[in-house]
């Protein structure tokens, strides 16, 4: 039944009769199945414990208010909305299913990527496409320099030397006496965070630092010199930002140093399309 419902989804024009008898399965039931009429009895289940109908259209809003901010979501971020609505996290294949039952209105499918070449050939008219959406954007909000801000991370991994080419004479590599230099082999990672503003000032720098703990040692921050130096310091497992590091950002730091330069004119904030970036929670409080 898996394979022949496969099938289906794989045609432009599937014929059921066609497919129930190539997989030798009932014509009525695959029918049924296929047009959402019954599901397995595991997934009937789940989805009868989870999202009723009233939420799901709730769902179907957010995903059409993202698409309409040309920000399609990913199944991660249609789960973590549902999650939200259902009060708990869905099960690892309701996206598929929910995306199923809706296929009217809804498709999921990778975007179509540009050949690297036609890219290339192409990047012209792109760039022209791109810079006038955004000088039309800052005329109509009247965005200035001094409120349009480009933040990005750069990660450094602590520790490890600079890989250089050393000038030796042959004979001595030959004999396989000459080594590199030294690596340290514990080494951390730390992600710094940088915010530049188009009227060439800058906002303090956020460090995050390599920390299962979560917290912050002592000398990390022993150089740090709080009458003279601006910076925010925070750790994380991984030592890279999350979610919950980008939406802080945004909300603690960010909006707090800008504001009130700002005054009551919008602000322009560019960010790549790093997953803390195009989180819900992130993009609802944008």
């Amino acid at each position: 039944m898996d394979a022949a419902l496969a099938k289906l989804n794989s045609l432009k024009s599937p014929c059921i009769a066609a497919i129930a008898r190539k997989y030798n399965v009932n014509r009525t039931t695959l029918g049924r199945r296929w047009n959402g009429v019954t599901t397995t009895r595991a997934q009937a289940a789940e989805d009868k414990r989870f999202l009723n109908d009233q939420q799901e259209q709730q769902l179907l809003q957010h995903i059409r208010y993202l698409c309409d901010q040309c920000l399609p979501p990913t199944p991660a971020i249609v789960a973590e909305i549902a999650a939200r609505l259902g009060g708990r996290a869905p099960g690892g294949k309701w996206c598929s299913r929910f995306v199923n039952r809706h296929k009217n209105e809804l498709d999921s499918r990778y975007l179509n990527s540009l050949n690297l070449e036609r890219h290339q050939a192409d990047s012209m008219a792109s760039f022209e496409q791109y810079f006038s959406i955004i000088r039309k954007k800052m005329e109509e909000y009247h965005i200035l320099p001094k409120n349009t801000y480009n933040m990005d991370e750069k990660g450094f991994l602590l520790g490890r030397i600079t890989k250089a080419k050393p000038v030796f004479p042959k004979d001595l590599k030959s004999f396989e006496k000459l080594l590199g230099a030294g690596q340290d082999g514990s080494r951390e990672w730390i992600t710094v965070v940088a915010t530049i503003c188009a009227d060439g000032t800058t906002l303090p720098p956020l460090l995050i630092y390599d920390s299962t703990s979560g917290s912050i040692q002592d000398s990390w921050v022993q150089d740090f010199r709080s009458n003279e130096d601006q910076a925010w310091f925070t750790s994380s497992p991984s030592g890279w930002t999350s979610n919950e590091i980008g939406f802080k950002w945004l909300e603690a730091m960010f909006d707090k140093n800008t504001r009130d330069k700002a005054a009551r004119d919008w602000r322009l904030l560019f960010v790549n399309s790093h997953g803390s970036h195009v989180a819900l929670k992130f993009l609802e409080w944008a």
